[in-house]
This record gives C-alpha cells, sequence and structure tokens, in this order.
C-alpha cells in the first residue's frame, strides 16, 4: 500500500509550518518543518483560520490572492495551484469570495487539501477525509453549514382535514371563552364561591375543548375520520 503523504500522516493537510501556538498541536512534532497535530480536525482548523486571516487582517478575497500568498512564487508553481484551485471550486480565480461564508471556505479548504496531498481514496473533493471530519474542522474555525430551515406545510387532503378538525375544537373553545371572561370580571371586586364555581367549569369547558381538538386531530391522522 502506498504510503500516506506526510500532510495527511501528521494531521496537517495544508502543510502548515511552525511558528503559531496552533489549537490542537500535538505533543511531540517530529517533523522540524511542519506542524503535526493531535487530529486531523485541527489541522482542517489551521488551514481554515489561516484562510479566514488572509480576508481579514490581509484584505485577500480571491482565489488568485489567497493562494498567491499561501504558495508564493519563490516556493511553488502559484499560476498552476491558482488553475487547480478554481477548476475544482468552480469559481473564477478572480472572483470575490468570503472565507466567513461555509459556501466558499469549503470548497476552498478541500481543493487546498487535494493540491496539496494528492488523490487519495476517498470520492470526496478532497479525497482524503469525509464530509463530517471536514465540517468539524471547519467548526473548530468558526464556520458551520447553514442551518436547515423548515419549508411550508404542504397543502394535501390530510393537511386540510386536520385543520378543519382543529377548527371545531376552535370554535367551541371561543364558545367557553365568553363564560370565563365573565367570571373573571366579575371577580375584580370580590369573588363569591358561585363566581369561583364558574371560573372552575369555565377552565375545565376550556380544557375539554382543546382535547376534542386534539382527538379529532389525531383520529385523522390514524384515518378514523
Amino acid at each position: 500500500m502506498t504510503q500516506k503523504p506526510r500532510g495527511v500522516r501528521s494531521n496537517n493537510p495544508g502543510n502548515i509550518r511552525h511558528g503559531d501556538p496552533w489549537q490542537g498541536l500535538a505533543d511531540k512534532q517530529p517533523d522540524p518543518d511542519f506542524c503535526t497535530f493531535a487530529s486531523a480536525a485541527y489541522g482542517i482548523r489551521a488551514l481554515a483560520r489561516t484562510l479566514i486571516t488572509y480576508q481579514d487582517k490581509y484584505k485577500l478575497r480571491t482565489t488568485r490572492q489567497i493562494i498567491s500568498r499561501w504558495a508564493p512564487p519563490k516556493e511553488n508553481d502559484t499560476n498552476a495551484y491558482v488553475r487547480a484551485v478554481a477548476t475544482q471550486t468552480g469559481r473564477a480565480a478572480n472572483d470575490q469570495l468570503n472565507m466567513q461564508s461555509y459556501a466558499d471556505l469549503r470548497p476552498l479548504v478541500e481543493a487546498i487539501i487535494r493540491h496539496e496531498n494528492g488523490a487519495g481514496p476517498l470520492p470526496t473533493a478532497n479525497t482524503w477525509y469525509d464530509a463530517q471530519a471536514i465540517d468539524k474542522g471547519l467548526a473548530l474555525a468558526g464556520v458551520e453549514p447553514p442551518r436547515r430551515t423548515a419549508g411550508p406545510v404542504p397543502v394535501t387532503r390530510e393537511t386540510v382535514g386536520a385543520t378543519a378538525t382543529a377548527g371545531v375544537g376552535i370554535s367551541q373553545l371561543a364558545e367557553t371563552a365568553p363564560a370565563v371572561m365573565d367570571a373573571v370580571t366579575n371577580a375584580q371586586d370580590s369573588l363569591t364561591s358561585g363566581q369561583i364555581s364558574r371560573v372552575v367549569v369555565g377552565v375545565v369547558l376550556v380544557a375539554l375543548a382543546v382535547f376534542i381538538a386534539w382527538s379529532q386531530v389525531s383520529k385523522h391522522k390514524a384515518g378514523v375520520l
């Protein structure tokens, strides 16, 4: 079996050099030049945090600007690196990116991992880590995927029927509400035993109306109605 590349072996898929006191550094640092992290998540975090810093501190917002600093020409074929990353992310080299955005950061992180480590065994964009590993690293860097919001309830026979049966309970609740309100209004000065009884009865009727509405909906969902 072919040996894994250095970046993967050291949990440092961005091949970040020593210098900063990164979170998650391993206790032992066997490589004199490149960091070794305790887990891949921390290595991915360091890669993501570096890209975020490029934007926040140096105002680098395009693939060309970012990669030119990440892999300067004195050490790399920067133009080839830019082309490879742009091709993989599907974004033009001079498109404006936002490293605080999951939609922009994740593809760039995965493209850099792929370029730094070569092709790996997985069918993911970076080819070395699954989606959960990438998301964990990005979350440690402070960037998480957008939360899914519940869509509108589809209009079907079941939802229409449930709404209708719930309406029965609501109408019953409306009928009992005046009795309760009347008793409470009368109680502003003083409560007699009869008024207290009316309040209690009113509350019971409200609870009964809610129960009827709930039971109607439950029966409809079960196919009874």
